[in-house]
């Protein structure tokens, strides 16, 4: 029997015996080419570094100190690409250090995060995003943000009515090609719909057009790649908004709970989104979330993959999950570098650092900080909670963080309780994870 025959319906309405099986053809469209990582292969990384930073910059850190300065195309001696597009007529630093690394981004006075996306940034919009806000103009539009569009409570009530009943739908997916004999894989066919399903549900996007959408993120973060490529995904996402926007504002249709309608209304302090940056964060927000959610989200389902014992415990009992799911990020974050501009002449680590310079701190290998976690290269959920930087921390720290948990708490849930038997179809070591800017699996297959 065919898998199409065989889902079996949620209880949202949203997920129609119709639009199940469009989905599940969707799903089975997605190219190869959108599941590796962004920047493998990539010319400037070394393939090495790419499949095992821990070990290289490990190795740099522990030889040659915390703090190095790129050139000719490496950190200290290590390959890697000028992630960010920084402008390299001024210095560039690499930071490795967990302690460093939060020190950068708690420094307000002295780092900043003007222009500190350089042409990544550059390629998503054609004014200051958040992200690259600094001082009480920041601080408004995070308020606006984590207030009244990205609350904690919506995201809670938001999880219960999309990400639970689409994980649902998706495990039960997975259960029926295994026991169809299909091959099935958690990244194409569940951590990169789930999340999809929820950015798309907040952005207020057609569950069918994933396919299309994931494309343009892919070519829109991909600029390492392909720079001219991100430029022309980028504005065709922006036509795209553009026009969906002015015709729901015209006909009115700014009622209901996607990003659109919460922002059209959204206020604080007299502060509100204008049309243009309502059009500028959904297409900016669509990609970003996407990508480096579901890529956590398929890093935590090879996580617990690679770890039968831990997941059996989570089996046995759902309240690790949170833990679980916590450490997954310590242990295998998906973004895996965090910028920052010197705005002064400073010091970094006894390091003197000129104004002007461009800062990269690796925090994915500053997760890994022996002086800060106890055997830090094995994934332990029993482990005493610290805080990771895979959300960054200080006044930056991610927005979408408590979404991207709700995915996750949600995507684990439901495997545990549909396919509490589940188990890698190979061995750890060939599942291939690649990746510096974006790290993920390229794919994730499983059996019971």
């Amino acid at each position: 029997m065919n898998v199409q025959d065989k889902i079996i319906a949620a209880d949202d309405s949203y997920l129609t015996p119709d639009m199940q099986v469009q989905i599940d053809q969707v799903i089975r469209a997605i190219p190869d080419s959108q599941l590796i990582s962004p920047d493998h292969g990539v010319e400037g990384l070394d393939p090495g570094v790419s499949v095992d930073p821990y070990t290289h910059f490990k190795s740099l850190r522990h030889r040659l100190g915390e703090v190095h300065p790129y050139k000719d195309g490496m950190y200290g001696d290590v390959h890697v690409y000028n992630v960010f597009g920084h402008d390299l007529s001024k210095p560039n630093f690499c930071v490795l250090g967990y302690d460093l690394i939060r020190q950068m981004c708690l420094d307000k006075e002295n780092f900043i995060n003007k222009d500190a996306y350089g042409l990544h940034t550059k390629a998503q919009a054609d004014f200051t995003l958040v992200n690259e806000m600094d001082g009480d103009q920041h601080k408004m539009t995070r308020l606006l943000f984590d207030r009244e569009v990205f609350s904690k409570q919506y995201m809670v009530d938001f999880s219960e009515q999309t990400i639970a009943p689409m994980a649902d739908f998706l495990a039960k997916r997975v259960a029926t090609k295994i026991a169809d004999g299909e091959d099935a894989d958690l990244c194409r066919d569940y951590a990169l719909p789930l999340v999809y399903s929820s950015i798309a549900r907040i952005i207020g996007v057609p569950l069918t057009d994933m396919n299309y959408f994931v494309d343009m993120g892919e070519r829109a973060f991909g600029g390492s790649r392909d720079l001219m490529k991100a430029f022309e995904a980028v504005q065709e996402l922006a036509v795209f908004f553009k026009e969906k926007y002015e015709a729901r504002k015209a006909a009115g249709d700014l009622n209901s709970g996607d990003l659109m309608s919460m922002m059209s209304k959204a206020e604080r302090d007299g502060r509100k989104f204008s049309d243009e940056e309502i059009v500028a964060y959904c297409r900016f927000l669509l990609p970003g979330g996407i990508e480096t959610t579901w890529r956590q989200t398929a890093n935590l389902c090879y996580a617990m993959m690679a770890h039968p014992k831990a997941y059996a415990d989570v089996v046995a009992d759902p309240d690790l999950i949170p833990a679980a799911v916590d450490e997954a990020c310590r242990w295998m974050a998906s973004g895996f570098v965090v910028p920052r501009m010197a705005a002064k002449d400073t010091e970094l680590g006894g390091v003197k650092i000129p104004a002007g310079s461009s800062m990269v701190g690796i925090f994915g290998v500053a997760n890994r900080d022996e002086r800060i976690w106890d055997d830090p290269d094995t994934f332990d959920i029993r482990r005493k909670k610290k805080a990771h930087l895979t959300f960054s921390t200080g006044s930056h720290v991610c927005m979408g963080q408590h979404l991207a948990r709700q995915n996750l708490n949600g995507a684990l849930l439901a495997l545990i309780e549909n396919l509490p038997d589940l188990r890698l179809a190979c061995a750890p070591e060939d599942v291939l994870m690649t990746g510096f800017q974006i790290r993920c699996p390229k794919a994730v297959p499983v059996t019971r």
